[in-house]
């Protein structure tokens, strides 16, 4: 029988370097339809207004570097403090604290998703006859995932800089502990959503995760890294595609076309809601594998069930008002 995702069960277990990839695979294709309706409502609207801002600054860069300016280093140095400039101006900062919020809420619901999935909510919202497969409309709602990212939001947004901060030292000093911690607080998100924990709290806890299993996750980032990737590249031959039949049309000034830039640089934002979510259940499924290795919290809520009654089943033939033999 297929796992549908909708209790606790279902995401506990021990599974398997390639378990875990068909697991994260088996749940978008059990799932996408809520799951992409709560992106819609929760994330494309931050992806279109980041689209349209990153555009912007493209186009003002663009507009400096081919700015008419004098030859020779002079010219150069030129063009080059006209960058910083630019780097430094508002338009640069709000794009790149609108991109962190982007991905704050990409990353808060595809997670608060599955943390009302963990809570059995998509099992509540499942057809009342007791079938084996989910409805079309099952699954957890958007205003259920919209309050767990009004609840986390902002301890999410920063938290982003923390992590940012601590690889960056990483990086700084040596490059192998910046490698150690990019794998080791790609658990962070799940990790906090899930056991509701602060910031150092959660750090100390992806620490306790990772160890001996430093590896296998870094190999299940890349090998899922290369299918999205891979999915990229796709789209990319058709975006260049697309855009050298653009060039022709504009004379070979696509480039420079505001409405080109605008509409390239928002389907590439939009795609994020394609490509992310994979990635970011794996890690999901990597977090839940941990847990279930090292403390048995999936077989020990199974034992605890022992005993218990079960639902009465529905049947969907017969009914207390009917006359017959049951």
């Amino acid at each position: 029988m297929a796992i549908l995702f909708t209790q606790e069960a279902d995401f506990r277990q021990e599974r398997e370097f390639g378990q875990k990839i068909s697991a994260a695979f088996d749940f978008i294709r059990v799932h996408w339809r809520p799951l992409g309706r709560v992106l819609l409502y929760t994330v494309l609207p931050a992806a279109l207004l980041t689209g349209v801002l990153n555009s912007t600054l493209q186009l003002t860069m663009w507009s400096k570097l081919t700015a008419p300016a004098t030859a020779g280093l002079r010219g150069a140095q030129a063009q080059l403090a006209q960058l910083s400039e630019l780097t430094g101006s508002p338009l640069y900062w709000l794009n790149l604290l609108l991109t962190i919020a982007f991905f704050s809420l990409l990353v808060l619901s595809v997670y608060g998703y599955v943390l009302g999935c963990l809570r059995g909510a998509a099992s509540r919202l499942a057809s009342p006859d007791g079938a084996d497969s989910l409805p079309p409309a099952a699954g957890v709602s958007v205003a259920e995932v919209w309050r767990v990212i009004r609840r986390e939001f902002v301890s999410t947004y920063f938290s982003i800089f923390g992590i940012y901060f601590l690889i960056g030292v990483g990086f700084f000093f040596l490059v192998l502990p910046g490698l150690y911690l990019s794998i080791m607080l790609s658990l962070f998100f799940i990790v906090k959503l899930v056991e509701g924990t602060g910031f150092r709290d959660t750090v100390g806890r992806c620490r306790q995760l990772i160890r001996g299993k430093w590896w296998s996750t870094f190999g299940l980032i890349f090998v899922m890294g290369l299918l999205v990737w891979g999915l990229f590249i796709l789209v990319g031959i058709v975006s260049t595609l697309l855009g050298g039949g653009a060039a022709v049309l504009l004379r070979g000034n696509a480039w420079q076309s505001p409405v080109f830039v605008i509409v390239a640089n928002t389907l590439s934002t939009g795609l994020a809601l394609l490509f992310y979510p994979p990635l970011l259940l794996v890690l999901a499924f990597q977090y839940f594998n941990l847990v279930e290795r090292q403390e048995g919290v999936g077989l020990r809520g199974l034992v605890g069930q022992l005993g218990q009654v079960g639902p009465t089943a529905r049947n969907a033939s017969y009914r207390a008002s009917e006359e017959g033999e049951y």
